[in-house]
């Protein structure tokens, strides 16, 4: 697909989206749920994109992670259920989210307290989903908290407790998935011991929606399978497929001779005479760019410092490439912020203009740069992209 406008763009594949979909469904036993977590502008995808093109599909249920992210979705037209999946810690947040008819999360007291009052204060209606900890340690209830907010909601005729919900630490660790599920199926039984049933009980991820089919309960939130990858360490039968492509092109070309230094730092020197190609993507934009979290264990620090030995030598499975013209080629030197030297044998033909596909962090690629969604013939940016367009373009519920 050949894009007249900026330099760098991202294509979106719907018909991939749409796949990825049928695919989770396909894994979900009957009465299951969905919940498409479309956080962080839905993995890179573009969060207003792709919740349009769920939405037309049949999904009827979003999660993200912020309250801005949840009010661009319903700017765009998002109908459907969303849920927040952290706590509001201002009031004139949650009256902002009930008046968007945003499910909220309760993971503390302090949170629910906040909710308590205002919903009283605004005379509106909030779901509300009360998240349980059950081993990660970044937030939620223990069971004598979760007595405590349910018992004070209770009284409250505005609140409708919709959901429980925890999350999992380490959903490849069967020991650990079991003891978080154990836990919290108890703190629900002790719940409902005491008069609180809840409609949607949830603990499953995408890792653990594959991996634990009995821990899918009520509902599964699904982000990564969505996006068209298996979480880390999970493996199954899908037939998922990577709607995106991170795309730019050739703003400089020219010849160097062999020996010739290239980059910051002079980090490597040319082995034979190539042309230079200077293209527009960077660290800044998810190129070559490592995520810093300390390694799980002596197993995954050996694996990361392989890796980077193996790219040091050059062994080329490890180096970073780029496509052009159905062609890999290997990006040479250190990555600039905002820019790369890709290395091209003087025999190919090149030009500058030439289209570029260039592996990224989907997650790291900038909102700002546009992405473009395609099915069949039809191609439309985001901001054209709504439920009621992406019906259109799709036919509707084809796979719902």
């Amino acid at each position: 697909m050949y894009y007249k406008g900026a330099d760098q763009w991202v294509e979106i594949d719907v018909e991939a989206i749409i796949q990825n979909l049928r695919e989770v469904k396909s894994i979900l036993k009957e009465q299951v749920r969905l919940i498409a977590v479309v956080k962080a502008n839905a993995y890179g995808h573009g969060a207003a994109g792709t919740a349009s093109i769920l939405e037309s599909q049949g999904v009827d249920f979003f999660a993200v992670t912020y309250l801005q992210e949840a009010l661009k979705l319903r700017k765009t037209g998002i109908r459907s259920e969303i849920m927040l999946l952290s706590p509001l810690s201002r009031e004139e947040q949650v009256a902002e989210a009930a008046n968007h008819d945003i499910t909220l999360t309760l993971s503390s007291t302090y949170d629910a307290q906040i909710v308590n009052r205002v919903s009283s204060e605004c005379g509106r209606e909030v779901k509300v989903h009360i998240k349980i900890e059950t081993g990660l340690g970044r937030f939620g209830m223990n069971l004598q908290e979760a007595l405590e907010v349910c018992q004070m909601l209770a009284q409250n005729s505005f609140i409708i407790m919709e959901g429980i919900y925890t999350h999992m630490a380490e959903a490849v660790s069967v020991r650990c998935s079991q003891e978080q599920f154990e836990l919290f199926s108890a703190t629900i039984d002790q719940l409902a011991a005491n008069g609180y049933t809840f409609a949607l009980k949830h603990c499953a991820n995408s890792a653990v929606g594959v991996l634990y089919p009995h821990m899918q309960m009520d509902a599964v939130r699904s982000g990564t399978l969505l996006s068209g990858q298996y979480p880390t360490g999970v493996y199954g039968e899908m037939k998922l497929r990577d709607p995106f492509k991170f795309k730019c092109r050739v703003i400089s070309l020219k010849n160097l001779k062999k020996g010739i230094n290239l980059g910051y730092y002079q980090t490597y020197r040319l082995k034979r005479d190539a042309q230079i190609a200077v293209i527009p993507a960077g660290y800044i934009d998810g190129l070559a760019l490592e995520v810093g979290n300390q390694p799980a264990g002596l197993v995954d620090l050996l694996k990361t410092i392989l890796k980077i030995i193996l790219a040091y030598i050059g062994i080329r499975r490890f180096g970073k490439t780029v496509l052009i013209k159905g062609k890999t080629y290997p990006i040479r030197g250190k990555v600039f912020m905002q820019m790369a030297l890709v290395e091209i044998p003087e025999s190919e033909t090149m030009a500058i203009g030439d289209e570029i596909e260039v592996p990224v962090r989907k997650t790291l690629v900038a909102k700002a740069i546009p992405r473009l969604y395609y099915y069949d013939d039809r191609i439309i940016s985001e901001e054209e992209l709504d439920p009621e367009t992406a019906a259109l373009i799709t036919g509707g519920r084809e796979y719902a």
